[in-house]
This record gives C-alpha cells, sequence and structure tokens, in this order.
C-alpha cells in the first residue's frame, strides 16, 4: 500500500502534467486532493504554490494566491520562496504592474541564486527580461537574456524552448536599439529551436518589423503574413495587421494598407479615428510589440 506521503506526492505529480497541458482545472481538482491528504507542512506549502500558481493563470484569486506573500515571508525553503515570488510576478505582469513584477521577479532570482538551482534561475531571468521589455527598460531586458542564454544549455533538448525564447525576445531588443542586423540574426537562431506557433509568429512579427527598418518591403510582407497565418493570440494578430499595413503604406499599396487597418481598428472601437492616424503617421517607434 502506497504511504499518504507517496499518494500526496504522486497527486502532486499529476497535477502539473495537467498544468502543463493547459487542463488547468483538472489540475486544481489534483491540487485539492492533495491538500486533503497532505500532513507535512513543507509540502503542503509547496502543494499551496502549485496551486495558486494555476489560479493565477485562469486569473482568480483565493486564499492559495493570498499565501504566496507569507511564503516569501516565512522563508522556510528557498525554492519555495523562489516559486512564490515567480508566481507573484506573472500575477504583477498579467495585471500590468511591472514596478511589481520586477519586484517579485528579483526576489525570484535572488531565492534561486541562494537555491544553487539553474533551472529556476534561467526561468526567472527569462520572465524578468520579459517584463523589462513590456516596461520599455530595454537595456536591463537585454542584460537578463543575455544572463539567461549564458546559463541555459545548447545541447540540452529539454531547454530548447527557453532558449529559443530568450534569443527571440533579445532579438527584438535589438531591434528597438537600432541594432537591425544583430536583432535579425537573433531571431532567426531562435527560429532554428522554436516549434510551437506561439513562438514562431512572435519571431515572423519581429523579423516584419526588422525588415521595414532595413527598407526591404517584399521580405518583410512575407514574414507578418507567415505570422498573420498561425497567429492565435490577438496581440500577435494586432501586430501582424499594422505591420502588413506599413508595409503595403510604404509600398504604395493604399487598398491593402487600408484593409490591415481596418482589421487593425476593430481591436480598438473606442479609437474612431485609428486608421486615419496610422495613414498619417509611422508609430513603429511608439508601440511596444510586447504588450
Amino acid at each position: 500500500m502506497l504511504s499518504v506521503e507517496t499518494r500526496v506526492e504522486q497527486l502532486r505529480q499529476a497535477g502539473l502534467a495537467k498544468v502543463r497541458e493547459n487542463d488547468l482545472e483538472a489540475g486544481l481538482a489534483l491540487y485539492d486532493e492533495a491538500l486533503a491528504l497532505v500532513v507535512d507542512e513543507a509540502a503542503r506549502e509547496l502543494i499551496t504554490i502549485n496551486k495558486a500558481d494555476a489560479l493565477i493563470a485562469l486569473e482568480r484569486g483565493g486564499p492559495e494566491v493570498q499565501e504566496l506573500a507569507r511564503v516569501i515571508m516565512r522563508r522556510r525553503n528557498p525554492r519555495h520562496v523562489c516559486l512564490a515570488a515567480y508566481a507573484l510576478q506573472y500575477k504583477n505582469r498579467l495585471e500590468g504592474d511591472f514596478k511589481r513584477a520586477l519586484f517579485y521577479g528579483q526576489l525570484a532570482l535572488n531565492a534561486a541564486e541562494e537555491a544553487s538551482d539553474l533551472a529556476y534561475k534561467r526561468a526567472v531571468l527569462v520572465d524578468l527580461g520579459n517584463v523589462y521589455e513590456m516596461d520599455s527598460q530595454i537595456g536591463r531586458a537585454i542584460e537578463c537574456f543575455e544572463s539567461a542564454l549564458t546559463v541555459l544549455d545548447s545541447g540540452d533538448p529539454l531547454q530548447r524552448l527557453s532558449r529559443g525564447y530568450a534569443l527571440e525576445n533579445l532579438g527584438y531588443c535589438h531591434l528597438l536599439k537600432d541594432n537591425t542586423d544583430v536583432g535579425i540574426a537573433f531571431i532567426h537562431q531562435a527560429l532554428d529551436l522554436l516549434e510551437d506557433a506561439m513562438g514562431r509568429a512572435e519571431a515572423y512579427i519581429d523579423l516584419c518589423y526588422g525588415h521595414i527598418d532595413k527598407g526591404e518591403l517584399d521580405r518583410a510582407k512575407s514574414y507578418g503574413e507567415q505570422a498573420l497565418a498561425i497567429a492565435n493570440d490577438n496581440r500577435q494578430i494586432r501586430n501582424a495587421h499594422y505591420l502588413l499595413g506599413e508595409v503595403a503604406y510604404k509600398s504604395g499599396d493604399t487598398e491593402t494598407a487600408e484593409h490591415h487597418f481596418e482589421r487593425l481598428a476593430t481591436f480598438y472601437p473606442d479609437f474612431r479615428n485609428l486608421k486615419n492616424v496610422l495613414f498619417a503617421l509611422d508609430l513603429r517607434r511608439m508601440v511596444n510589440l510586447k504588450l
């Protein structure tokens, strides 16, 4: 017969697997089953963090989410502190509070270093870079992505996706710094690693942006159309229509430009003059494609 500790860990691992499959409700049910059985306080704390993480992904609150700050204050286990701070970083990033997200991200990084855990450290560095990027602190973002790449093993297939995302975002940051050729090169390296539609669409959008900067409008159009063909995320769809509209306008194809700007305008029903503004102004330097 299985011990209670073994059964609890089986349930927790099954919950993690469901969350990785994006079946968050099933994951929550498994965590609840584990919490009903658990006796050990350290195990209870870890399952609470796992459940809070799933709740945050569903944009819900709950006592487990409220418990995360107490986990950090108790500091019983540096790995638990890292996971709790990492979850709060994500929560605040979703809510657009980048100052708090950076605070918790730095706490998570410090805890990962205290635990000497490279897996946690590289994950935190990539997410910290994302928050700095969203907050338009591009120099700091570059530092984080470069640091992440130093602790990502290029030969480890399990780290392939993380390395791809770090390279992709590093490339975009270099585009914003007007290091266009450097940025494009990093994004092409990322494309060799990214197999998911979300990651590839992001890379195609950023390549479209970069080739507009270089005046290579045919290449920009090709990448923009590839992005639009596979994008499912509203932000990516908006960005693809915006950049394809810019490509068409710069190419003298006002009919196609109008089509893309009209599609973009449907995402902003309160901004009635958006299409006219886009025809009048090139807003690429004022737009953060990661928001």
